[in-house]
């Protein structure tokens, strides 16, 4: 049993529904001190968190969080200047962040993290003006930059970027009022840009939709109007909350929005401070909201699972995974004991959620033997589930 690197027990206990126990839970703090303004993005199984201003300094510092280990660790300093209110997007296993305020009010530079080297260099800079407080987003495997603050003032632009050509396409103006300050989450490759600042607080909901290049106002937010909000996506919704509104209040509600209904629904309030300028990054069942201000930089971490809103069980019972041998040369085995292993799946993903296999657990049995001859060298993750409900998530390393 001593090569067994990954044993996950899961209690189900009576009754659980997805209002029964609180969603809300708090992870291990930000190593660092205190910031608000910061930036966020995830590659993998792992967040990548810096930036931000913590009241006496601008950062540069960025951290991992690796969602298995529930750890943080250090990573290298972003290379551009020490900023706040950056952007950035995600293309593969890339990260793209720039603009932002610090030593210059207003920039316009992007630099460029390669996950797989784990090195910053810097790519073109954003044609349009420079700016902080902007939106960007992914999209169809472009990144997506605008609106924001220059010194021109607000602003209403979107810039299109290729990573393959390293270049810059400006795409059709934003149809609302220009603003900063907005929020922005993505569902399907379509684009929802709420709130923001445009000139006092709004709660405007505009759908980007990147091949059509055009934007359609939906449902308002139904929240009180505010700006710097978080924005993450769970369960195939968006979620928008936090922020400072029209009456000089720090804001700790959070909203769901359901692009199939175009509607708002109140979604659990923040368990703590209310604050504007936190951040949010999300997992396939869960999402975190951290940092931010509320008249103290803050540093507390608190993550929303979405892994208990599919189970409901009538009675307590354990259920047993295991993955070995961990690294495997040739085969690697899951052993498990479920409350019913019909309709269970083992489905094997690379670090670019590409999915290479997808085959049901055999309820004869509690072992399945896979051999490796199909795959290459690499980690991967490995998800048993029923469709929907993720029972758990391992990670596989493969050296042949």
């Amino acid at each position: 049993m001593k090569n067994f690197l990954f044993t996950i027990l899961f209690l189900f206990a009576f009754s659980i529904s997805s209002n029964a126990i609180p969603q809300w839970i708090q992870a291990p703090y930000f190593p660092n001190t205190g910031r608000s303004a910061g930036t966020a993005f995830v590659i993998g199984q792992q967040a990548f968190v810096g930036l931000g201003y913590d009241g006496f300094n601008f950062k540069k510092s960025f951290y991992i969080f690796n969602s298995y280990t529930n750890q943080w660790y250090n990573a290298p300093d972003f290379l551009g200047f020490p900023r706040s209110a950056a952007v950035n997007f995600v293309i593969g296993t890339n990260a793209f962040v720039g603009t932002g305020t610090g030593i210059s009010t207003f920039s316009n530079d992007f630099w460029k993290y390669n996950s797989i080297n784990n090195t910053w260099s810097q790519v073109a800079s954003l044609p349009g003006e420079a700016r902080h407080s902007a939106v960007s987003f992914t999209a169809y495997s472009k990144g997506y930059v605008g609106l924001g603050y220059a010194i021109t003032g607000l602003l209403k632009d979107l810039w299109q970027y290729n990573d393959s050509t390293n270049t810059w396409l400006q795409k059709n103006n934003f149809n609302g009022a220009k603003r900063k300050s907005s929020s922005v989450f993505v569902l399907n490759n379509k684009a929802f840009i709420v709130n923001g600042d445009k000139g006092e607080p709004t709660n405007g909901c505009w759908e980007y939709n990147a091949l059509a290049d055009s934007f359609i106002q939906k449902t308002n937010f139904t929240g009180s109007p505010r700006s710097g909000c978080v924005a993450f996506t769970l369960n195939g919704k968006g979620v928008v909350g936090l922020g400072y509104d029209t009456l000089n209040h720090f804001c700790n509600d959070f909203f769901q929005y359901d692009t199939l209904t175009d509607a708002w629904s109140p979604f659990d309030s923040f368990p703590a401070q209310a604050r504007s300028g936190a951040i949010a990054f999300s997992f396939p069942t869960r999402s975190y909201v951290a940092l931010g201000y509320d008249s103290l930089y803050l540093k507390d971490v608190f993550y929303y699972s979405a892994l208990n809103d599919a189970i409901e069980q009538t009675s307590t019972r354990v259920s047993t995974i295991k993955v070995f041998p961990n690294p495997s040369n040739s085969y690697f085995t899951i052993s498990y004991s479920l409350p019913n292993a019909i309709g269970y799946y083992s489905s094997l993903y690379d670090l670019n959620g590409k999915l290479l296999m997808n085959e049901p657990i055999d309820e004869t049995k509690n072992f399945q033997d896979f051999k490796t001859d199909l795959f290459p060298n690499g980690i991967f993750y490995l998800r048993i589930n029923n469709g929907t409900q993720t029972i758990t998530t391992e990670k596989l390393i493969i050296a042949k």
